[in-house]
């Protein structure tokens, strides 16, 4: 694994993922906010592809509504288009030059549809460290399950 990782900050989590696997991190400002039927916040229109954008809650469910915190966003690596995720703040980390020591989750911890693999002290509290496919592949679902309730609920 990488020790250069794209530090993500929303709602006081901290969340890790591996450098290489982040396409770019962009402003807020650059996001087309337009409300989606797949549960995105808006659209990202660079790097020539559209690109939606997600809000992640502290528990990694989806938010509609973009808090006025989120100044950012980082465009993970996907097969198919970038997906975005606003964050607070975004920093890149060299986890050996932090003393940053991920621990695998224990399996106790491992539920089907989560995407964080490890979990590693920083600064103080506890951060999750995510694979971007594992994001993406969450992402994906939480849009997923989103569009079924949207279609549910009109019916």
């Amino acid at each position: 694994m990488t020790d250069l990782h794209v530090l993500l900050v929303f709602d006081g989590v901290c969340l890790f993922v591996p450098q290489n696997e982040v396409e770019s991190v962009e402003i807020i400002a650059d996001v087309q906010m337009t409300r989606t039927d797949m549960g995105a916040v808006g659209w990202f229109f660079g790097h020539g592809l559209e690109s939606p954008v997600f809000c992640l809650a502290e528990d990694f469910s989806l938010e509609l509504d973009t808090p006025k915190n989120r100044e950012y966003f980082v465009l993970l690596k996907a097969e198919q288009q970038p997906l975005g995720i606003t964050c607070d703040e975004v920093e890149n980390i060299k986890f050996k030059q932090e003393h940053l020591y991920p621990q695998d989750l224990p399996v106790a911890m491992k539920t089907q549809d989560s995407p964080i693999s490890q979990l590693v002290v920083y600064r103080d509290k506890i951060g999750y460290v995510c694979r971007g496919a594992a994001l993406v592949r969450h992402l994906n679902l939480l849009s997923e399950r989103f569009t079924q309730l949207e279609s549910a609920s009109f019916g």
